[in-house]
């Protein structure tokens, strides 16, 4: 059975009347505050933990790199053409676990 899916694509979620309507009365009711002589001071604050800071700074510096190092990727497209590329698997283990170790 095949079920019709209704408003597939539609970028704009509807907005109900009650929920425009609660939207409108804190509005009205915010600039009544304010009318009224009342001052009231509200503060946002975010704190980023190293961590967080540590992520945005090497994000920042991957995102200078290029995706590929072409240099890299001619010059092993040769070696394999040529069928002088010769894979080390001990060197490929003795990598993964270098990597291993760094990760913990």
């Amino acid at each position: 059975m095949a079920d019709k899916i209704n408003g597939y694509g539609r970028t704009e979620l509807p907005v109900s009347s009650s929920r425009s309507a609660g939207v409108k009365r804190t509005e009205q009711s915010e600039s009544a505050r304010s009318a009224g002589g009342e001052e009231s001071t509200r503060t946002d604050a975010v704190a980023l933990t190293d961590t967080a800071v540590r992520l945005k700074r090497i994000e920042a510096n991957l995102a200078e790199l290029p995706e590929v190092d072409q240099g890299k990727v001619d010059a092993l497209r040769e070696r394999v053409e040529s069928g002088d590329y010769q894979v080390d698997g001990n060197a490929i283990a003795r990598k993964l676990m270098q990597m291993e170790q760094d990760l913990s």
